[in-house]
């Protein structure tokens, strides 16, 4: 595992992404905590700007959004608990394959490097807020472990 591996999954300074929505349901997902955003949100707008940065890895055209609003969710949680099951699921698949275009690291650009770094702040930082909010709804660390130490 290289660096850009180890930061996508979250090793060594931060919680395993892998694990940040493990043992949840539909009500926790959806609870608001001091007026933030809910879990689902964050789930949803850490999907979004993945599959975005994937797209650029991809070489794929994107479409920046004009305005940060687009990549929110209005709805505060999930409808189902299937919706919440596939999107946990999007949200994995996503990050095995940013993994997966990672692990040659001296095969991607300076270019692909920088979105790799890119999309392993931006789920950084949402992870935090995760586990913040998981620590008010007493749902941490979930049933796989959370803390390392």
């Amino acid at each position: 595992m290289n660096h850009l591996t180890k930061g996508l999954y979250g090793e060594n300074a931060h919680v395993n992404t892998l694990t940040i929505f493990d043992g949840l349901g539909t009500e926790q997902a959806g609870e608001v905590v001091l007026s933030q955003h809910s879990i689902w949100q964050i789930l949803n707008h850490m999907i979004y700007w993945q599959e975005y940065i994937l797209r650029l890895l991809r070489g794929e055209k994107t479409v920046p959004p004009k305005h940060a609003s687009e990549t929110w969710p209005t709805e505060v949680k999930p409808l189902t608990k299937r919706d919440w099951k596939l999107a946990v699921n999007r949200y994995t698949n996503g990050l095995n394959e940013a993994v997966q275009l990672a692990e040659n690291e001296h095969g991607v650009s300076n270019g692909q490097v920088r979105h790799l770094l890119s999309l392993i702040s931006h789920n950084s930082y949402h992870s935090g807020q995760v586990v913040f909010i998981r620590r008010n709804l007493n749902q941490w660390p979930p049933p796989t472990g959370g803390d390392t130490w």
